[in-house]
């Protein structure tokens, strides 16, 4: 099917949501990894064999651990989101790419989804001449060069008039209703991310849990890594907050557009209904020769 709004070409729009779609990428991959100011420090090792040592070489182990800690390496730290991308994995990642689909999904919709490209002020100005001029077939020819909401609607119109009005009309009704289908599969795209979301992130809740638990039931009667629960906990609610994250505005956007087809559809069949009432006045003034 061919695309409905856009008066520009095909291959232009296409390249243009590809470029978003790079950039988008490549920040959405510069803020996963190189900001946050909060920073987690990974705990030392504790030494088990101090404790269990003799009272008699306490002195001795006291003075070989403070020499070793005098050439030791400082612990190594990562900041906020360094932390988040090593917890969340490679389920993590698949909500990065589909964070970038979405956010060139919703850029490519705000340039297409607008009433100056449903209706556009240049081919209302052109029919309106034409019909005051009483050049009928050149308002056919302004519609039949233009792809937009409008001229499709005047297209069928005019093309179904010597039917009558009422033909007329009933086929740019139909029309309208093919137009709107159309657009609402596109967006429909946002409401299945919306779905989408919330469930990876419960399968990433879910992981994380199992992590946790894993550690604890295979500790063997000695005490579990705090470190290790404390990583699957941070997994889950990690995944969890990126799912959230992602369906919140989803939701919002296929709200938004859902609303801005109504608008554009408003607009382009009342246009549509005056230029077709209009024709058919400037038609029955026009007198036989």
């Amino acid at each position: 099917m061919r695309q409905l709004l856009p008066s520009r070409p095909c291959g232009k729009s296409n390249r243009a949501w590809l470029l978003f779609s790079l950039l988008s990428g490549v920040w959405l991959v510069l803020a996963w990894g190189g900001l946050g100011m909060v920073k987690a420090q990974e705990p030392a090792p504790k030494d088990e064999r101090a404790e269990a040592a003799p009272a008699a070489d306490a002195t001795a182990k006291s003075a070989a651990a403070a020499a070793g800690a005098a050439g030791a390496t400082p612990p190594a730290t990562e900041n906020m989101l360094q932390w988040a991308a090593r917890a969340s994995g490679p389920i993590g990642f698949c909500l990065l790419l589909l964070s970038i689909y979405f956010t060139a999904l919703v850029i490519r919709l705000f340039m297409e989804f607008r009433v100056s490209e449903a209706v556009p002020g240049a081919l209302v100005d052109k029919l309106e001449a034409a019909i005051r001029d009483k050049k009928f077939q050149d308002a056919y020819d302004v519609c039949k060069d233009n792809d937009s909401y409008l001229a499709r609607l005047v297209r069928i119109g005019i093309a179904n008039l010597p039917n009558g009005r009422s033909e007329a009309k009933e086929a740019m009704e139909a029309t309208a209703e093919e137009i709107v289908t159309s657009l609402e599969m596109r967006i429909s795209y946002l409401a299945i991310i919306g779905t989408l979301g919330p469930m990876i992130g419960l399968v990433g809740t879910i992981w994380g849990m199992i992590k946790s638990f894993q550690e604890i039931a295979t500790a063997a009667g000695a005490q579990p890594r705090p470190e290790k629960v404390a990583e699957g906990i941070s997994t889950a609610l990690f995944i969890t907050l990126e799912g959230v994250s992602l369906s919140v505005p989803a939701i919002f956007f296929f709200a938004f557009f859902r609303n801005r087809i109504a608008q554009m559809t408003m607009e382009a069949t009342r246009i549509a209904d005056r230029t077709i009432n209009s024709l058919v006045a400037a038609a029955k003034s026009v007198k036989p020769a």
